[in-house]
């Protein structure tokens, strides 16, 4: 085993000698004295090494302190949590424990912005209908010029111009239709009437006239009475082939009227024609209806069960008679 040398400043463990890097540089040095030289340089550079050293741990130091406490408390303590299980799971639980406010907070910014929208949205709807609005009132573009009238078939066409009373020139936007409307509906042949505007210079009337089913005897004369039970016009001098209601105080509230109506309403077209009066009997207690064909007369009673009367009234009407008695539809009778 081969012996080690011991160490010294100018050898090292193996018995060769040092030399110094810069005056191996500058060719100096084989000499005793040289020798002696770069071993006390290399000596003196040590104390300067440490020195250095020291100054850069004491600059790293002032570094650290400058930090946050929260910072150093994480750089100092992460090599441990990592180390220790479930560290970083506690360290998320509390970021999720804040998401949710943020996430609230957000929810609220997004409906508080959506609603800021509709609202704006709205405010320009109502500026762009104001202005149109106003381009309708005020500049003219839409004025009445003509009247449409349109249902009318016995009632004048001029009658029902008149009873309007449209204005001409004025703005379409500003008529009450609601107005015209009750005005027209005030003449004796018009049941209902609608009003409309078709832009952008004509007033639509649409009217639907009263139809008579009988007629009745009136201070006035001979009245048209419509099924309604309302009479409303004067008969002409040859009255229509219609019923005469023979009795008085004709109305839609009056239970003889109503009675004998529904009673006509509930006969066959053709059988209808043959119908020459309608009286009621017992008016104020229970109305019992009377229909004269000419000769021959019907006792038709209530209006209830009218459309098994009918069937057997059609029946019985073949036979030779003068007074047909279907009251009662389950025992009809026949006078001759």
């Amino acid at each position: 085993m081969a012996r080690r040398t011991p160490r010294t400043p100018t050898t090292d463990g193996r018995g060769r000698r040092l030399r110094d890097p810069q005056t191996a540089a500058r060719g100096e040095g084989t000499d005793a004295g040289g020798k002696g030289e770069r071993v006390a340089d290399r000596v003196g550079t040590r104390p300067a090494a440490a020195e250095r050293a020291k100054r850069i741990r004491a600059e790293r130091a002032e570094q650290r302190d400058k930090l946050l406490p929260a910072q150093r408390g994480r750089g100092d303590s992460g090599g441990a949590d990592e180390a220790r299980p479930g560290a970083r799971a506690r360290r998320a639980a509390p970021a999720a424990a804040a998401r949710p406010p943020a996430r609230r907070n957000d929810l609220r910014f997004k409906i508080r912005r959506r609603i800021a929208l509709a609202v704006l949205v709205l405010a320009v709807l109502a500026a762009l209908g104001g202005g149109f609005w106003a381009a309708l009132v005020y500049t003219g573009i839409a004025e009445v010029e003509q009247v449409e009238v349109t249902g009318a078939l016995v009632v004048p066409r001029e009658q029902i111009v008149d009873a309007a009373a449209v204005e001409t020139g004025v703005p379409l936007a500003t008529v009450d239709t609601r107005a015209i409307a009750q005005r027209v509906a005030q003449l004796p042949g018009i049941g209902s009437v609608q009003v409309s505007r078709g832009w952008p210079h004509t007033v639509a009337i649409e009217v639907t006239e009263r139809s008579a089913v009988a007629l009745a005897r009136t201070p006035a004369g001979i009245t048209l009475v419509d099924a309604a039970g309302v009479a409303y016009q004067q008969a002409p001098e040859v009255p229509p082939a219609l019923p005469m209601l023979g009795f008085g105080a004709v109305g839609p509230d009056d239970p003889a009227t109503r009675a004998a109506l529904a009673v006509l309403a509930a006969l066959p077209a053709d059988l209808r024609a043959q119908v020459r009066t309608v009286d009621v009997d017992s008016p104020a207690v229970e109305p019992t209806v009377r229909l004269g064909l000419g000769e021959r007369q019907v006792r038709f009673g209530t209006p209830d069960r009218a459309a098994d009367k009918v069937a057997v009234l059609v029946a019985l009407l073949t036979q030779d008679g003068t007074v047909f008695d279907v009251s009662s539809p389950d025992l009809p009778t026949v006078t001759r």
